[in-house]
């Protein structure tokens, strides 16, 4: 499997605001789509959506899809590039910011998923109840097993996202999250 490449210090502060995360999740998921279609989606305003777009376009995150373009109204696609962000320490003061500000969105996003669920998994059915998993483990690997199944979990990612039109019909969105970070053992 190829390895998936690291993004550039202009991809993670672009990445590193939680309004152009969603219009990434959402042109991944939903398929291409205006600033106004995701302004409504994501209930906020078509400017601050077109500002965002523009923001994530010039990181060349996403790209204009010329072929549905009609008159002034911009359609808008995601690029089919996964982003891996190392967590590695950063030689260079502002790209260590922006990394320090995506970490802390990623982390604020997956509190607010987990909220989510736990707060509306009434809503779901027994079933989805049931498929719902939530874990933490800790064991001792080597960064070659860490690799290993990081790899696995982002060739599996891959495998799974499909475009809507090919999605199955009971398909219900989840939110996936995944870490794998050295730990000081209890004690040392």
């Amino acid at each position: 499997m190829k390895p998936p490449r690291s993004v550039t210090a202009r991809e993670v502060r672009a990445l590193a605001h939680p309004l152009r995360l969603d219009l990434l999740d959402c042109l991944l998921n939903g398929g291409p789509a205006t600033a106004s279609m995701l302004a409504r989606e994501l209930g906020e305003s078509s400017g601050a959506t077109s500002y965002h777009l523009r923001a994530l376009a010039a990181a060349d995150l996403i790209s204009e899809d010329l072929d549905r373009r009609k008159g002034r109204e911009r359609w808008w696609k995601h690029r089919e590039r996964l982003q891996l962000i190392s967590t590695a320490p950063a030689e260079d003061a502002e790209y260590a910011a922006a990394i320090a500000q995506f970490e802390s969105v990623m982390l604020q996003r997956d509190e607010d998923g987990l909220r989510r669920y736990l707060h509306g998994r009434g809503d779901f059915t027994p079933e989805w109840q049931e498929s719902a998993f939530i874990g933490g483990w800790g064991l001792y690997a080597t960064r070659e097993d860490v690799d290993e199944l990081s790899q696995f979990v982002v060739s599996w990612l891959r495998a799974h996202r499909v475009p809507p039109e090919k999605r199955a019909k009971n398909a219900t969105l989840i939110q996936l999250t995944y870490r794998a970070l050295p730990q000081r053992p209890p004690g040392e």
